[in-house]
């Protein structure tokens, strides 16, 4: 059973990951704007990243659904500090503070959905 889990759960990362690191490129060759472009760099950063975990994943030894539950509560606790963190950025004077806030914010945001969404059906 966690074999297809933890596979289903990479793909749903690597989906994401794909998706921001699209955005982000679009984003950044549209804009020059001093909110927006850090906004769009920081949303291919967390692409990156997020495609690294999801390839590690689909890598890295098969977890037992106990496991990984405790991995993805583990996660969504990482989750709601990014958009503590994200929100404070964002209430920043400095227009690329609070773009590169807006952009973890969000990250995060989905990412608790994400992990909250798997740890409750497993």
């Amino acid at each position: 059973m966690s074999e297809l889990v933890g596979e289903r759960i990479a793909q749903g990362l690597m989906l994401w990951a794909l998706a921001c690191l699209g955005g982000a490129l679009l984003g950044l060759w549209r804009t020059q704007d001093g909110f927006w472009r850090p906004f769009w760099f920081m949303t291919g950063v967390w692409g990156l990243v997020n495609a690294a975990i999801a390839y590690g994943g689909w890598l890295g030894a098969e977890l037992e659904p106990a496991g990984l539950r405790r991995l993805l509560w583990i996660n969504a606790g990482l989750d709601t500090l990014y958009i503590a963190a994200g929100l404070g950025l964002w209430r920043r004077p400095e227009p690329r503070l609070r773009g590169f806030g807006l952009a973890i914010a969000c990250q995060g945001i989905f990412l608790l959905g994400f992990d909250l969404f798997h740890a409750l059906r497993i």
